[in-house]
This record gives C-alpha cells, sequence and structure tokens, in this order.
C-alpha cells in the first residue's frame, strides 16, 4: 500500500492539468475506488469536467496511474 502523492485531472475541454479535488490516501484505496459520473471545475478554462480514473494521473510512492484516455 503506497501513500498518494498526487491526484491530477486533465480537463476534457482545454486538456490542461489540474489538482483533483477528490483525493485518495493510498493505492490500494485508488484500484478498489469506482469514480464513476464524478465532475469538477477546470482551474484553467472554467469548465466542468468529468472527474473519473479515465482522465486521472495520480502519483503514489514507487509509482503511478495514467489513466486510458490521458
Amino acid at each position: 500500500m503506497a501513500k498518494t502523492e498526487s491526484i491530477e485531472i486533465r480537463c476534457e475541454h482545454c486538456q490542461k492539468w489540474f489538482p483533483s479535488p477528490i483525493f485518495i490516501g493510498d493505492s490500494e484505496s485508488f484500484d478498489t475506488s469506482v469514480l464513476f459520473g464524478n465532475t469538477a471545475q477546470c482551474r484553467h478554462c472554467q469548465k466542468m469536467t468529468g472527474c473519473d480514473k479515465n482522465n486521472f494521473r495520480a502519483r503514489f510512492e514507487g509509482g503511478g496511474f495514467l489513466g486510458v484516455d490521458t
């Protein structure tokens, strides 16, 4: 179980990365979480964007996760 260092979202509109308002404490919790139907406001373009594992970038101690659509 690796501690989470950061989680970022890639905006579906402007394609820029910004810090996620959803934070998960460790890699095991992240792996087992179901993130679906969440939205967040992009800090760059101010539009609401999806906030799920498809456009997440997470860094953990010793590794990371990159969503399939990023």
